[in-house]
């Protein structure tokens, strides 16, 4: 349970992200109160501002400029008294599982409009899902070793989910891990597992089996 609250927390997440050598992008925690200039962080614009510990990218924004950004706090001061901003990082968006320590193969997140908000996880058709992603053996290496050693930097057990984004330039930069993924047939951790060979009633035995070697360790 205290690395799902660790992972819940997005500040506190990229703070042991940073602390351990996993790129992710550069943000400030602001409480309700706060000096909100982000010039002060170090930081410009686009920023993208959201609830510090929000899920499904409930309170989300992207902001232009400063009318945006001022405007984009309103919102997610809605949610709660936290709020993570962030420099934006334009390029392609993936996700990895991690399963018992084991990387599985990339997904590619491709929103059809703007980017990977509430509308588009949900609306179906929305986004173009590619797995394995199309990406270079190098770099397919480097976005799994980054997504275990993420998880493990958050003590992570069982299965989990690592949301990254790769620049132009072509770094990558970790985004957040997710510790209760969505696990549809159709979800991104069954596909992934699909390309395995490992159908969907085989990943969920899997992971219930995980789940009661961990809890007989600890007993």
């Amino acid at each position: 349970y205290l690395s799902s609250a660790l992972a819940m927390d997005k500040s506190l997440t990229k703070e042991l992200f940073q602390a351990r050598g996993i790129p992710t992008p550069a943000g400030v925690l602001l409480l309700e109160g706060d000096d909100c200039n982000p010039a002060r962080a170090g930081l410009g614009f686009p920023l993208v501002v959201k609830p510090c510990c929000g899920g499904s990218s409930v309170g989300i924004s992207i902001a232009q400029d400063r009318a945006e950004y001022e405007e984009a706090l309103r919102v997610a001061f809605q949610y709660e008294d936290r709020v993570v901003v962030e420099e934006y990082i334009s390029g392609r968006e993936f996700s990895c599982a991690v399963v018992d320590n084991q990387a599985y193969p990339v997904i590619e997140i491709a929103p059809k409009q703007g980017f990977y908000d509430y509308r588009n996880k949900y609306e179906a058709g929305a986004v173009v899902e590619t797995c394995p992603a199309l990406l270079t053996e190098e770099q397919t290496k480097e976005l799994q070793h980054y997504a275990v050693q993420g998880a493990r930097v958050l003590g992570i057990t069982g299965y989990s989910r690592l949301d990254f984004i790769m620049d132009e330039s072509g770094k990558f930069f970790c985004l957040e891990a997710n510790t209760i993924p969505g696990m549809t047939p159709t979800s991104l951790i069954p596909q992934e597992a699909a390309v395995l060979g490992i159908s969907y009633p085989q990943l969920c035995e899997e992971l219930i089996m995980l789940s009661l070697r961990g809890k007989q360790k600890r007993w």
